[in-house]
C-alpha cells in the first residue's frame, strides 16, 4: 500500500484533510441515511446499463446542501488543479457520493476517450475524496480491500500491467488526468465511502 505523496511523483495531485474529519462523518451518515441505486456505466449505444461484472457500488442520493458543499469546495480548488496539470478548467460535474460494500469493486478503466458518450470525452481530470480510512486488518469505521490502483504510471514496458494501490484516508482528495488507467479493488470487510467527481 503506498501513500498519496508516492502518487505525486508521477503527476498526480494529493491534498491530505481537503474535507474535515466532521463533515467525513457527516457524509458516511447521510450516505447511510440516503436512498441508495446501483451505479451504471455509460454503454455503446450511449445510454446507462447495469453491469454488475465492471462495477459494482451504490449511489447515495444524498442531501442537495451536502452536494452544493463538496462542489462549490471543488471548484474554488480549480486553479490550483489549472496549474498541477497545466489544463484550462472550467467546471465540475455533480459529485457522486458513494459506498462500496464487500464484494464491491470497478473493474480496470479510464474516465474518458474517443468513442465515449459527448458528456465523458469533456472531462479532463479524475477526483477522488475518501470518506473514511483503509486498513489492514478489520476494524471500526474502516474498510479491507477496496484499493484506488493505479496503472501505466511508469513509462516502461515492463511496469504497463502493474498496478500501484492507494493507501486511503479520511478526507484525501487525489486528482489524475482522466485518461489515466485505474480501479477500485473489491472492498473485502466493511464499507468504503467516497465522493467521485470530474472536472471538464
Amino acid at each position: 500500500m503506498l501513500t498519496a505523496e508516492f502518487f505525486t511523483r508521477f503527476g498526480l495531485f494529493a491534498c491530505k484533510n481537503f474535507l474535515e474529519q466532521e463533515l467525513c462523518t457527516r457524509c458516511c451518515r447521510e450516505i447511510d441515511e440516503a436512498a441508495q441505486a446501483q451505479a451504471t456505466i455509460v454503454g455503446s449505444n450511449e445510454t446507462d446499463v447495469f453491469d454488475e461484472n465492471i462495477r459494482k457500488v451504490k449511489w447515495a442520493d444524498v442531501p442537495a446542501t451536502t452536494v452544493s458543499l463538496v462542489k462549490a469546495r471543488l471548484l474554488a480548488l480549480i486553479p490550483t488543479l489549472e496549474r498541477h496539470f497545466n489544463v484550462a478548467l472550467t467546471g465540475c460535474e455533480t459529485p457522486n457520493f458513494l459506498t462500496y460494500q464487500e464484494g464491491d469493486f470497478y473493474q480496470v478503466h479510464i474516465d474518458v476517450g474517443d468513442d465515449a458518450h459527448p458528456d465523458l470525452r469533456k472531462r479532463k481530470v479524475s477526483v477522488v475524496i475518501f470518506l473514511n480510512g483503509q486498513a489492514q486488518q478489520p476494524a471500526h469505521d474502516t474498510y479491507c480491500g477496496g484499493s484506488l490502483t493505479f496503472y501505466g504510471l511508469i513509462d516502461d514496458p515492463r511496469w504497463l500491467a502493474y498496478g500501484f494501490p492507494l493507501n486511503s484516508e479520511p478526507g484525501l482528495l487525489i486528482a489524475f488526468r482522466s485518461e489515466t488507467i485505474h480501479q477500485i479493488l473489491p472492498v473485502t470487510y466493511g464499507k468504503r465511502y467516497s465522493i467521485v467527481s470530474w472536472l471538464f
